[in-house]
């Protein structure tokens, strides 16, 4: 029986050791990520909590989660391992370790609680780490769980929530009838909340469901009541990415005026604002508006802006997006070498960037170009389709 006992002990002191050794290392959330494993088999071990406790505050994150644990020792649940194991798992989640993070909140999810809404802050806390880890599905599975916690608790802003992450989540996966249903309840729960925030997020999301089957009527409507709400509650920002979203669907009505009249108001909104980030946007869709238009000159003008915007604020992500509308214009005015630079310069940035998406973009213009090398008069039939793609 004793000798039962201490092979049962073994694996949870190992995770302590594996703990205490990771800590030294320098590796504070991996560290973490090991108490709460042995905290998960042996909940009771005063051991393992005391070393989680000490390892989180030796962390860059002791700032942020020193005030926390002091609330906890003043309502004395600083020695409940579900609690402490749950709060350290959402400020790594907070400080981007997403791998550690799950595994932590998981660990809380095994050692247990009673309490439903503290369930659901983990199942909340899960589905954006999962999201940001890109598996989708597990982050799905985990927001139907916190929405049906709430739905048990009557918690409606928590519901609203759940079904705004549902409804993205959704949409991501191109299940458009899914998104639609969930932001749909997102919005009439907003409305009974009177929280004019969630509202505009839940239209503006269904604005983007609406434009993807096809439905612009609708899609217009929407980004028109996010304009209106932003105006009300005088946030400038969030009007100029709506009116941004306004001139896209615009675009695909084939409505070319007020398309570039709404990317206009957008750029006027972001010059008086400072925000040249915002600035950049705004003329990037005004590129793929004169794209559409085929104007590439003028397309080609407003890439060059874009351009000189990314390299000022040094952000690759927007300089990516300015060689591809610049390698998009080259190629439609039959400048195919011009056009192959472009692309291989956005390549090179995704390659930098470690984004796969990207690459396969930019490998996919580069395609392209080899194509409209050797049949150039299908070139302007080959690139409308796809240009909204990067600039939206």
């Amino acid at each position: 029986m004793s000798e039962m006992k201490q092979l049962a002990v073994k694996p949870v002191m190992a995770y302590f050791r594996q703990g205490v050794a990771l800590q030294y290392l320098g590796r504070h959330a991996d560290a973490l990520a090991a108490f709460a494993s042995g905290l998960a088999q042996d909940p009771k071990s005063l051991q393992l909590l005391v070393g989680m406790v000490e390892a989180a505050m030796k962390s860059p994150m002791r700032d942020s989660l020193e005030p926390t644990y002091q609330q906890l020792q003043k309502m004395k649940l600083d020695k409940s391992p579900f609690v402490v194991v749950s709060v350290v798992g959402q400020e790594l989640l907070t400080a981007g370790h997403h791998g550690a993070s799950v595994v932590v909140l998981e660990a809380a999810l095994k050692i247990g609680t009673c309490s439903l809404k503290l369930r659901g802050s983990v199942f909340s806390a899960l589905s954006s780490a999962y999201w940001s880890l890109g598996n989708t599905e597990k982050s799905t599975g985990y927001m139907q769980q916190d929405l049906d916690v709430a739905k048990t608790l009557g918690d409606q802003t928590g519901e609203c929530r759940a079904h705004g992450n549902l409804g993205s989540a959704f949409f991501s996966k191109g299940n458009y009838r899914e998104a639609l249903t969930n932001h749909r309840h997102q919005l009439v729960l907003a409305m009974k909340l009177k929280d004019r925030e969630a509202a505009s997020s839940a239209l503006s999301s269904l604005g983007h469901v609406y434009t993807a089957i096809g439905d612009y009527p609708n899609a217009l409507a929407s980004h028109k009541q996010c304009v209106l709400l932003a105006k009300q509650s005088k946030d400038e920002l969030s009007e100029a990415r709506e009116l941004g979203n306004m001139g896209a669907v615009y675009i695909a009505m084939g409505d070319f005026e007020n398309a570039v009249q709404c990317h206009e108001q957008h750029l006027k909104i972001a010059k008086d604002l400072g925000n040249k980030r915002e600035e950049a946007r705004a003329y990037s869709n005004l590129g793929s508006a004169y794209h559409y238009r085929r104007n590439f000159d003028k397309a080609m003008s407003y890439h060059n802006y874009v351009l000189e915007l990314a390299q000022e604020l040094m952000e690759k992500a927007i300089e990516m997006r300015a060689y591809a509308g610049l390698g998009h214009a080259a190629r439609c005015m039959q400048d195919l070498e011009r056009a192959k630079q472009y692309h291989e310069q956005q390549l090179g940035i995704a390659e930098d960037l470690k984004d796969r998406a990207a690459e396969g973009r930019a490998s996919s213009n580069l395609g392209k170009d080899s194509i409209a090398c050797k049949i150039p008069v299908q070139c302007h039939e080959l690139e409308i389709a796809g240009v909204a793609h990067y600039f939206l």
